[in-house]
C-alpha cells in the first residue's frame, strides 16, 4: 500500500484568508443585526452554544435566537474582532478560537455603553468547496482580580 502526502501550505493559506472572511462576516452581520445572514455562516445542522451556555441547534434555531436578541439588548451593540488564530485538523476541517469586543451593549435596567470581551472557539468545515462554521461555542471573558 502508498501512501501520498499532498502538502496543504498553499491551500491552507487561501483556506486561512477563506475561514477569516467568514468570521468577518458573522462580525458584519451582528453589527447589521441581519440574524439571516449571520445563520447562513453555519452548516445546516450546525451548532451554537452562548456565552450563557444556552445550545442552540440547527441554523433556524441560531437565525430565531440572534434575531432575537440583536433587536433587544444587543440592539445598539457593535462586534470587533480582535484576532482569529487557526489550525486545521484536516484539509477540510479547522478549529478556531477567535478574539472578540462588543460595546454599547445594553445592561438589564437599558443603560448603554457596556462593553464585553470573550473568545470563541469554532469548527469549521469545508462543503462544496465554501467553509462553513459547525460548531461555535461563546465564552465571555472574566479578568482576574488582583488580591
Amino acid at each position: 500500500m502508498r501512501t501520498i502526502i499532498i502538502s496543504t501550505t498553499e491551500t491552507s493559506a487561501k483556506d486561512e484568508a477563506a475561514i477569516k472572511a467568514v468570521i468577518a462576516a458573522f462580525a458584519e452581520a451582528w453589527n447589521a443585526k441581519d440574524a439571516e445572514a449571520l445563520a447562513k455562516l453555519f452548516a445546516e445542522d450546525g451548532d451554537f452554544v452562548d456565552v450563557i451556555g444556552r445550545w442552540f441547534k440547527g441554523r433556524t434555531e441560531i437565525k430565531q435566537s440572534h434575531a432575537q436578541a440583536l433587536v433587544s439588548f444587543l440592539s445598539d451593540s457593535q462586534m470587533t474582532i480582535i484576532d482569529t488564530p487557526i489550525k486545521f485538523l484536516t484539509p477540510d476541517i479547522a478549529v478556531l478560537h477567535s478574539t472578540w469586543e462588543i460595546t454599547k451593549q445594553k445592561s438589564p435596567d437599558g443603560v448603554h455603553g457596556l462593553q464585553d470581551t470573550g473568545v470563541w472557539t469554532a469548527v469549521t468545515t469545508r462543503k462544496d468547496n465554501t467553509w462553513q462554521i459547525t460548531a461555535f461555542h461563546n465564552t465571555g471573558t472574566v479578568p482576574l482580580t488582583q488580591a
